[in-house]
């Protein structure tokens, strides 16, 4: 068995029913991330969206540069950046200097986006995602290899376009593709170095590669569906604690999905609480859990976790602190 790793996505938010100065938002997360590091977790993730009243992370790169200055050895990955809405250069060159700073512990995941008011806000109209995003990569990795980049697309025209400095790993930064339809898994398969998103879609991705000429090729996969995941010996007291602000946020995630034609409602407080949307699990019972996550899907590197906005990290730091001591040794 490969050694998994565990990370938590955090997303910096600043809910108004638990409103805090936003410094101290930032620094206790900041904090939090780097304590992770000192107790066994060992990637963490940015996440992306805009235009929120609750000031979701918007900037996960900036972010990227300050956790890579208080950290050794932590992975540092967006998740997931919205690559509609960069240009390619910019990209290429703000993921190079993370990796400098990180002395090469960058990685970049990537997805279209699905609110149409993201893409309305920047400009942008919202069904040239995908062909967006293709053009950005392609030329993200041309960039990262060295070259001097002449490209005319659909979207973006670069003349002798080059970056300085290279990013530190070779030969590329690590590209994960996210995805919940056929073609974004298809992306997946034909521009990225792995896939980042549901179990359910693992299949499928496997079947792409196959049909990009891909098979045998290590399928790396990042599992991000099952965030919300929680480790407590007393497992019906932890969720009394932390439903308000699970439900707070996979309500929100609802709310943003009325965009979509995906079915997503959100529910009042008590339907949440008999919906089993957070796993909240003994030790021993995770640990059964991610073993079967493992054996649907091999290839699995990386396990995400998030932390749910409002709580204050020092209340969470306990729940993350057993599940470093009790669960990651079993994936070792």
């Amino acid at each position: 068995m490969r050694p998994l790793r565990f990370g938590y996505l955090l997303d910096f938010r600043n809910p108004a029913p638990w409103s805090r100065r936003w410094e101290a938002i930032y620094a206790e997360s900041l904090e939090f991330i780097c304590w992770c590091e000192t107790i066994g977790y060992e990637i963490a993730w940015l996440p992306e969206h805009h235009c929120m009243e609750d000031g979701f992370l918007a900037s996960p790169l900036m972010v990227g540069a300050a956790v890579a200055a208080r950290t050794k050895r932590l992975r540092i990955s967006t998740g997931v950046a919205l690559a509609p809405l960069y240009h390619p250069l910019r990209l290429a060159e703000d993921m190079a200097v993370l990796d400098v700073l990180s002395a090469g512990r960058a990685e970049l995941a990537i997805g279209v986006g699905y609110l149409k008011s993201e893409t309305d806000a920047f400009g942008i109209d919202f069904r040239s995602r995908g062909r967006r995003t293709d053009e950005t990569l392609d030329v993200v990795k041309r960039l990262w290899n060295g070259e001097s980049v002449t490209f005319k697309g659909e979207f973006f025209n670069l003349e002798k376009a080059r970056i300085s400095p290279l990013p530190v790993q070779k030969p590329h930064i690590p590209i994960l593709v996210g995805g919940l339809s056929r073609p974004g898994i298809r992306r997946a398969a034909r521009q990225g170095s792995g896939f980042i998103g549901a179990i359910e879609n693992y299949p499928a991705y496997l079947e792409e590669l196959n049909a990009a000429g891909k098979a045998g090729e290590a399928a790396r996969f990042d599992l991000v569906s099952d965030m919300w995941l929680l480790v407590s010996e007393d497992p019906a007291a932890a969720f009394e604690e932390t439903a308000p602000y699970y439900y707070y946020q996979i309500n929100t995630y609802a709310k943003w999905h009325a965009q979509t034609d995906w079915g997503v409602q959100p529910m009042d407080f008590e339907t949440f609480k008999k919906s089993g949307a957070v796993r909240v699990l003994t030790p021993e019972a995770a640990i059964d859990f991610l073993r079967e996550r493992l054996a649907a899907a091999p290839t699995m590197e990386s396990f995400c976790m998030t932390v749910p906005p409002g709580l204050p990290l020092p209340k969470f730091a306990k729940y993350a602190e057993l599940f470093a001591n009790k669960v990651i040794p079993a994936f070792r």
